[in-house]
């Protein structure tokens, strides 16, 4: 089964892993051996980084995990943010949701990181307010590659206006990527969408010096995501409710 995918001015095909490949044994992840969650935590950052998606939690939350290991943790909402966040945080905030222009004044204030450009205007917006911060923000372009209609992200016909605009950016560093799975049980279609977004981080990194991140994988798909290239995932259930009392992850 093959695909077409529209790059910049050509088109290439990929082909689909086959779904024999795909399996992912969840002892690799969740061994009987793994006893704590700071355990878990150091075995993940060996391989990614780590986002601990922090929506609805409270600061004592935050700081327990922080003490465990935990570096960067992601909101979706800007309000919620604003209300966390302050200037002495030891650790990074990320924004990881969707983000209207109008409050992006205050992602770029707070973020070190914003996972959610979709749009040409939204990256005109967060150049505007980085540049009066005197800041230069890292960002990653949001792609739905799952068409899926309740996702937001640019097309694959989108990505080459925004990547080229970025680098025009004096205040605007672009990253890489950041890709959300499909709300699926079918391994193979989320492989497929996973596949395809490696692809897009590896064709941008040909051409531009600071391409580093692909943000894909979450609580129920990070696996499958790390093995088809993701560098950084983004996990918040499976951090967040671990139960302590029996060491054990949430099922």
């Amino acid at each position: 089964m093959l695909y077409k995918i529209l790059y910049f001015n050509y088109t290439v095909s990929v082909s689909t892993i086959q779904s024999e490949s795909l399996t992912i044994e969840s002892d690799f992840w969740y061994n009987e051996h793994m006893k704590t969650r700071p355990e878990f935590i150091k075995e993940l950052q060996e391989k990614v980084t780590v986002v601990a998606v922090s929506k609805n939690r409270s600061r004592d939350e935050i700081e327990q995990l922080y003490r465990e290991g935990i570096r960067f943790f992601g909101e979706n909402k800007v309000q919620e943010l604003v209300t966390k966040a302050v200037a002495d945080d030891p650790w990074q905030w990320h924004f990881i949701g969707h983000l209207q222009t109008n409050k992006v004044k205050d992602v770029v204030a707070r973020c070190s990181l914003i996972h959610s450009v979709d749009s040409l205007r939204l990256m005109k917006e967060v150049e505007k307010q980085a540049a009066r911060c005197l800041k230069v923000m890292d960002i990653l372009i949001q792609i739905n590659l799952s068409d899926e209609q309740t996702k937001f992200g640019c097309s694959r016909d989108e990505i080459k206006e925004l990547y080229c605009f970025a680098r025009e950016c004096p205040h605007i560093r672009i990253r890489g990527i950041m890709v959300m799975g499909p709300l699926t049980d079918d391994q193979t279609r989320t492989s497929n969408v996973f596949e395809e977004a490696q692809w897009w981080f590896e064709e941008m990194k040909k051409t531009h010096p600071h391409i580093d991140i692909c943000s894909m994988g979450m609580s129920s798909d990070y696996p499958l995501a790390i093995s088809l290239g993701s560098t950084m995932v983004r996990i918040g259930t499976l951090l967040f409710e671990w139960d302590q009392s029996k060491n054990i992850h949430p099922q």
